[in-house]
């Protein structure tokens, strides 16, 4: 466990710079589906492979870690240090509990990768996800601490018969805490520098019209794919505000 507080350590401190994040959401005919936030730092492993030793006479052993977290049974785990929260903070972290946390570290095949992952019964329980996966890290390296980082934004989803909305919504924020949110935004600037966000989206139906320019679809039109640079959507969230019509 340790190791593996190292390498989410080192990941959100170091790698952030050559990482791919995608959010990819599956939607079923009954409305529910799955989500997924995927953090691809493949080329992290490329980088410290080109940085090492060049003496082929040396064999290296390479470990793999191919593991599945459940955030019901880490809190489990850490109830007894959990106990002297906040009922707020509490319920927090009770929205998490459905959450599971993949990680794959491959150095031989270069590989190196993190997901979170969330079934829901109706598209209004994955609202504002990053929250929850913030406190999924938190808990999966023994920490939980009060309150949560300052977002200057909510997402939230709307499915309906004929319509699909992803919905940033800018938050009125206190002199401080805007402060603290644009202290954010320019220290991870120049770490977030060449790294994209890229959005898939499953429909079980097709796709007529879309909000978003720029926007690729599958040849059955039931799949969106959408990609932008991490600096611009940190600077401004509202790029993947969007309507589809079905």
């Amino acid at each position: 466990m340790k190791y593996l507080n190292y390498i989410l350590t080192a990941i959100i401190a170091i790698a952030i710079a050559s990482c791919q994040f995608t959010e990819e959401i599956t939607i079923n005919k009954d409305g529910s589906g799955e989500f997924k936030f995927s953090m691809d730092m493949s080329q992290m492993i490329s980088m410290s492979k080109n940085m090492g030793t060049n003496n082929d006479s040396i064999e290296k052993e390479y470990e793999v870690i191919d593991s599945t977290f459940f955030m019901k049974n880490l809190l489990e785990e850490h109830k007894d240090s959990l106990k002297n929260l906040s009922k707020e903070e509490l319920r927090s972290l009770e929205a998490i509990k459905d959450l599971k946390m993949h990680m794959l570290i491959d150095e031989k095949k270069g590989k190196m990768m993190i997901d979170f992952i969330q079934d829901f019964d109706d598209i209004s329980e994955i609202e504002n996800m990053q929250n929850k996966i913030n406190k999924a890290q938190e808990l999966q390296k023994g920490e939980t601490k009060e309150g949560e980082d300052v977002q200057d934004h909510d997402v939230t989803y709307t499915y309906k018969r004929k319509s699909f909305k992803r919905i940033v919504k800018m938050r009125t924020l206190s002199e401080e805490d805007q402060a603290k949110a644009d202290e954010q935004i320019e220290s991870f600037g120049s770490f977030l520098s060449g790294s994209e966000y890229k959005l898939i989206y499953h429909f079980p139906k097709k796709i007529k019209e879309i909000s978003y320019k720029g926007a690729q679809f599958s040849e059955d039109k039931k799949t969106v794919t959408i990609v932008v640079d991490m600096d611009s959507l940190t600077k401004n969230p509202r790029l993947l505000d969007f309507d589809i019509s079905f």
